[in-house]
C-alpha cells in the first residue's frame, strides 16, 4: 500500500525525532533544519580557511547507465555518480558559494573552502546543473542569484525551458 504524502510526512517526523537519521554533528560540521521549504543545511562547527578541506563526501556509487536523476547525486569521473550520505546529502546550492566541490579520490568528493568560513556559517557550493525541465527555482538569496539551480552558461536555455513549461500549463 502506497503512503500518502501527508502520512509519509507524519511518519518521517517520527523517524527523525526517534532515530535521528537526518541529524549529524562532529567537530567540523553539523546538520541543521532551517524548517519550512528550505529544509536541512550543513553548517560549519569551526572556522575554515581558504583552500581547506571541509569534509570528504562519501556515499553509494551508481553507474551512469543506471542513474535515474536523484537531486542529491554528484557526478564523478569515469561515468559514475555518487549518492552522498549525511552530511553530504544536505549541502545546499548557492549561486555565490563559499565552497567548491572537487573529486578527491576515485569514489569520493571533497568540499573545499573558497574563503574564510566562520563557525555557524552555512556551507554551500554551486551545483551548476544543466538546464532541464525539472530544475527548481533557486532560493539561495545571493545578490547575483541566477534564478535557477543551473550553471551560468545554462541560464538562457533554462529561461526558454521555463517559458515553454509555463505555456504548456
Amino acid at each position: 500500500m502506497e503512503l500518502s504524502k501527508k502520512r509519509r510526512k507524519k511518519l518521517q517526523s517520527v523517524v527523525d525525532q526517534d532515530y535521528g537519521y537526518r541529524r549529524y554533528e562532529d567537530r567540523d560540521v553539523y546538520v541543521y533544519d532551517h524548517g519550512g521549504k528550505l529544509g536541512c543545511g550543513v553548517f560549519a562547527a569551526r572556522q575554515f580557511l581558504p583552500g581547506e578541506l571541509v569534509i570528504e563526501i562519501k556515499g553509494q556509487l551508481i553507474p551512469a547507465a543506471e542513474y535515474d536523476g536523484s537531486t542529491y547525486a554528484m557526478h564523478l569521473e569515469d561515468d559514475w555518480y555518487l549518492e552522498p550520505v549525511i552530511p553530504g546529502a544536505f549541502i545546499n546550492h548557492s549561486c555565490s558559494p563559499n565552497c567548491d566541490l572537487v573529486q578527491v579520490t576515485a569514489t569520493t568528493n571533497g568540499l573545499i573552502a573558497r574563503c574564510n568560513i566562520e563557525a555557524g556559517t552555512e556551507l554551500c557550493f554551486d551545483y551548476q546543473w544543466d538546464a532541464q525541465w525539472w530544475i527548481p527555482r533557486c532560493r539561495c538569496g545571493a545578490r547575483d542569484c541566477r534564478g535557477w539551480v543551473v550553471g551560468e552558461d545554462q541560464v538562457k536555455k533554462m529561461k526558454k525551458i521555463a517559458a515553454r513549461n509555463k505555456k504548456a500549463k
